[in-house]
Formats: structure tokens, sequence, C-alpha cells
């Protein structure tokens, strides 16, 4: 249902002043998210269809996201994000204190494997790709740094999925730790996955090398190592204390 021309005006039964100011926000995040998807600038028409709102409810919002630099207006009245969401985006990157320490893990495994290597979290119930290190093959899955897919029945997954919230099953860093999945969700892709954990025992994320089917054996035995060594090996770097044991 679209919004009120009003922007909510008015009050249903029951509910309390809190209400608005927080619908305002979920409004303002809608316009934020419909550049998301899209690398071309969107005019009031596209933004209406992406989020559900008035133009007259957009152009308002607007007024104030351009005064803050969130979005630019272009001469020919199209939007494009604004200068402040780079800024944004630069002071998140910031704050992975390990994001160097991930990304050397990547190299480590494309160079092991020579398949694509990517590190995802969990974002409630999707998965998302923060950061990724492409094969040198011609032929090679590469996928765009930031690219959200809900939570399916890939190695990925199901990583993020069993170790959430959970320390690590048994008494080591054992191949039991090693998901791998065959056609999920690309039929020409497989991958092997390995979970990542923090200085508290907590999940960070999954490690995750995908290639073509035809080409990566996801059950040689040498891959699953890699992947199962490399997250061992990165979970240590970022301070998780546990004995971790080889796998026998």
């Amino acid at each position: 249902m679209r919004d009120r021309p009003e922007d909510g005006a008015v009050q249903r039964k029951g509910s309390t002043a809190v209400e608005r100011p927080v619908a305002a926000a979920e409004r303002t995040l809608q316009i934020l998210d419909a550049f998301v998807a899209t690398d071309r600038p969107l005019g009031l028409g596209d933004l209406a269809a992406r989020t559900g709102l008035f133009k007259s409810v957009l152009f308002r919002y607007l007024i104030s996201l351009e005064k803050l630099r969130y979005v630019r207006k272009l001469p020919d009245g199209t939007y494009q994000i604004g200068t402040k969401v780079l800024q944004l985006a630069h002071s998140f990157e910031m704050s992975l204190n390990h994001r160097q320490t991930i990304q050397a893990a990547l190299q480590r495994l494309v160079g092991a494997t020579g398949e694509s290597a990517f590190f995802y979290v969990r974002e409630g119930s999707h998965r998302l790709c923060l950061l990724g290190e492409d094969s040198p093959q011609s032929l090679r899955v590469s996928l765009r740094i930031g690219a959200s897919s809900p939570l399916d029945d890939t190695s990925i997954s199901q990583v993020l999925t069993a170790f959430d919230g959970a320390p690590p099953l048994g008494p080591g860093f054992g191949a039991e730790m090693v998901r791998h999945t065959i056609g999920v969700f690309d039929p020409l892709t497989a991958s092997i996955s390995a979970p990542v954990f923090d200085r508290s025992g907590r999940l960070c994320g999954a490690l995750s090398v995908s290639g073509p089917v035809q080409r990566f054996d996801v059950t040689r035995p040498s891959h699953r190592e890699a992947i199962r060594a490399e997250a061992q090996h990165l979970s240590q770097e970022l301070g998780f204390a546990q004995t971790l044991a080889a796998p026998g």
C-alpha cells in the first residue's frame, strides 16, 4: 500500500507519537535502498515504483537528502547517490580492522585452488558478499562485492546457519566444519565453505571457494583441506583462542 500524500499525518488507534519518526526513518532508508541495485540515476517515477511512496512524499524527502549530500539531483531532474554515502562506505571499510587479513586469506585460497574465493557475513535472512578475490582463469565465478542473497542450501548458507550464535562443535577445527554443494545456487557452479570465528568464539563469517562444476572438484581432499586450514588460520588471526586441532 502506498503512503498517504500527507505522509502519515493520521495515526492508527493505539499508536504512539514515536511511530511517526520511526516511519520517517524507514522511508528515508527505503529511498536510499532504491539506489543499491542500480548503476544509473533514478527519476521520481522510478523511485515511486521501487519504494511504493507517492512522488509528493518522495520529493520532500529528497530535498533533505540532497541538502545532506546523500543524494545528488542532476540537471535532467533525476537523482543519484551522493558523496556522503561514499564517506559512509569508507568509514565502514575502515572499521573492518581485519580487512587486509581476510583479503590475504582469500588470495592464498585462490593460489591453492585456482578458483575464486569470497568472504560472506550473515545479515538476518540473507548472506552478504563482503570481500572477494577472483580466479585468474578466464572461466571463473565472479560476484559483485556487496551482493546480498537470501539464505538457501548453498555451502555458504549452510555454514552461516549452522554456526551462527554458537562456538565450533567438537574439540577441534576438523573436517566436519567444511561444507560443499554442487549446482545449488547456479547449476554450473560448485562451492566449498568453512566458518571463521572471532576472539569471543562467535561466528564472524564464512570463507568460500567457488568454481565451474566441470573443473572444480569440491570433494578433492586438497581443496577441502585448503579451506579448512585457511579458516582455522584466519580464526586465529582474528583472535580465536581455542586450541584448534588438525584433522585426524
